[in-house]
């Protein structure tokens, strides 16, 4: 029998290719975070970076060294008991944040939930007039005026001294360029009637 031309066997079917996971983090592509990512983040919570106290450029080591030095001051073993719940809870938000923080795909998620707030922020600032809902957790209302401090008499002498100054300048000031407006006025007027005679 002779044999014909000899094909080459089918090559086994390739694998599938994938992307690496950093180069594509959104949930529920191929790659990105599944079921296992962790749940959204809370846009009301603290910043996780202002938790940790570093800045939002902070590499890897110097978001553990934060968290670490952070732990050491807040571990509920080193609290007394009546304030060992409120320490719970801040080591509970500080692991939260570390766990987001060291690792790149939370991060950059956080990232960006971070980003849209601060521009969510900057839009309300601008086209509403500065509006906005009050700061939870620590740190100042960004909203309320902290109150003034009680002047003292001196200072309320050297207030009203310079409230009266500030009187005499613009009355002097304004005085002065009424004066000059109605001194054009009339200089016109003589300028005009003695054109007017001499035609």
């Amino acid at each position: 029998m002779p044999a014909g031309p000899r094909s080459a066997p089918d090559p086994p079917p390739a694998a599938p290719r994938t992307t690496p996971l950093a180069a594509n983090p959104e949930p529920g592509r191929r790659g990105g975070a599944g079921p296992t990512a962790s749940p959204p983040v809370d846009p009301d919570a603290d910043n996780y970076y202002q938790l940790l106290g570093v800045p939002y450029t902070a590499t890897g080591a110097e978001i553990t060294r934060a968290y670490r030095a952070a732990m050491k001051r807040t571990h509920p073993d080193r609290h007394r008991p009546e304030r060992r719940a409120a320490a719970e809870e801040r080591a509970k938000q500080l692991n939260r944040a570390y766990a987001t923080l060291s690792k790149p795909l939370p991060r950059q998620a956080y990232d960006r939930t971070i980003r849209a707030a601060v521009v969510q922020d900057q839009l309300m600032g601008r086209y509403v007039g500065g509006f906005g809902v009050p700061q939870s957790g620590n740190g100042p209302d960004p909203v309320v005026r902290p109150p003034r401090p009680q002047q003292t008499p001196a200072q309320k002498r050297e207030q009203a001294v310079a409230d009266r100054n500030a009187l005499v300048s613009i009355v002097v000031v304004f005085g002065g360029l009424a004066f000059l407006f109605v001194a054009l006025l009339l200089l016109w007027a003589v300028a005009r009637s003695l054109a007017g005679a001499a035609l």
